[in-house]
């Protein structure tokens, strides 16, 4: 109890935008990535083992004290806007 993701002022900006994009309220949009990073910190503070599956985006892996994001190829290769970027984001 008592979590707070505290979320910064660019954060917030972010959410601001999905939220116009998705026509969905700012406060639904914070509520829910909030929600979720609760969710996360209790899992890995208690050494479960679980994945986020982002679609379209990749998978964050948590195994014990281990986190790995893995971002799916394609959506590496959409996004970045270097080809040093693009393997940047590869090798992580």
């Amino acid at each position: 109890g008592g979590f707070s993701t505290g979320l910064s002022k660019t954060n917030e900006l972010v959410c601001a935008e999905v939220s116009l994009r998705l026509h969905k309220p700012k406060a639904t949009i914070m509520m829910c990535i909030e929600a979720t990073l609760k969710i996360c910190v209790w899992a890995l503070a208690s050494g479960q083992n679980f994945d986020f599956v982002f679609k379209d985006i990749g998978v964050l892996v948590c195994r014990g004290s281990h986190v790995a994001m893995r971002f799916f190829e394609g959506l590496i290769r959409e996004v970045a806007q270097s080809e040093h970027l693009a393997e940047g984001l590869l090798q992580v």
